[in-house]
């Protein structure tokens, strides 16, 4: 079924009556949630039995730590992946994000951020998201981090690919334009190229090469680089595709369907769920059935991963006390 090849995000922290319609009629593989959607913690156990109840089988969320914390308000505040890099405590805070997205029903953390931290680029646009411009440092601080995470049976997802260290221009609101340079090109590569096994899903990024594509919609760069060059096999997750990077490239379901046609598994538009049947309507009609078979089955393939990765961690085992105060400790 096409709507399950999307993730899609709510307006607030309560399902609208449109949004239970839409939800119920064509369930997407998952549901992104957003600082908007978390209010309290009563309020976000009630939304996960409500998103449960009409057929959601996963939850996904940006948890990041330092700039991208969703859940530092309801939880505790999590150092940044740049501060783990430094002190050596991405694993503690892997493990620590891992067992409060597990306690609190979700399954998957859009992380670890894989980008590096380029003067003048990606330090300044991406900041302490990046955990550093060395490709090895990035390698050891998100493979910690996304081992804790796997560790209390939750998966992530390597971001942004093929790099967003070298662009000057924060794709929510502009298309980068990233130039070719086959030497740092290696450099950008090297932390999805180590880790991307190891997670089973990877993010693609709007940031558009010399010819002015966006990543995103181009099968060069979501195909061929992605799956020909580094023979990467498991799931590819499109950036949210109603971002101001992709505002010249058409509506959204335009964008839905060269996103899936250029190679982009799971389909992420993060806001308009009003728009999310016509954009499930045009991936059914406009995108070739074997293209759509072959997304199917890898996001398929890393839902089996995730229920392996729930069976091996076993029930959560740490309380929300816990999870304070270790993020405390490592703040």
């Amino acid at each position: 079924m096409t709507a399950r090849l999307f993730g899609v995000g709510l307006e607030g922290p309560r399902l609208s009556a449109g949004e239970r319609e839409i939800l119920s009629a064509a369930p997407p593989w998952g549901v992104i949630l957003f600082r908007r959607n978390l209010e309290s913690l009563a309020g976000l156990d009630r939304l996960v039995r409500d998103l449960r109840g009409l057929g959601i089988d996963h939850l996904l969320v940006d948890q990041e730590g330092g700039p991208v914390d969703r859940l530092g308000a309801l939880v505790a505040p999590a150092p940044a992946l740049r501060r783990l890099a430094d002190s050596g405590g991405a694993r503690r805070a892997g493990l620590a994000t891992g067992a409060m997205l597990a306690r609190l029903g979700f399954d998957v953390d859009l992380a670890p951020v894989v980008d590096r931290a380029v003067p003048g680029a990606g330090s300044l646009v991406l900041g302490e998201r990046c955990a550093s411009e060395d490709p090895q440092e990035v390698v050891r601080a998100a493979g910690d981090f996304l081992d804790g995470l796997h560790a209390r049976g939750v998966g992530g997802c390597l971001k942004h690919f093929p790099g967003l260290g070298r662009a000057t221009l924060d794709t929510h609101a502009a298309l980068p334009i990233v130039p070719r340079d086959p030497v740092e090109e290696i450099r950008d590569l090297e932390p999805f190229r180590t880790l991307m096994d190891r997670a089973g899903a990877v993010m693609v990024s709007h940031a558009a090469g010399p010819d002015g594509t966006p990543g995103s919609l181009s099968p060069d760069v979501a195909t061929r680089w992605l799956r020909g060059g580094l023979r990467f096999t498991g799931a590819t997750f499109s950036d949210d595709l109603e971002m101001g990077a992709l505002a010249g490239f058409g509506d959204l379901p335009d964008r839905c369907v060269r996103a899936s046609a250029a190679g982009c598994d799971l389909l992420l538009v993060c806001r308009r769920i009003e728009d999310y049947p016509a954009c499930v309507d045009a991936v059914e009609r406009r995108v070739p059935a074997t293209r759509r078979d072959e997304a199917a089955a890898r996001v398929g393939a890393y839902a089996s991963r995730l229920e392996r990765l729930r069976a091996a961690a076993g029930p959560p085992r740490e309380t929300l006390a816990d999870v304070r105060a270790e993020l405390a400790a490592l703040a």
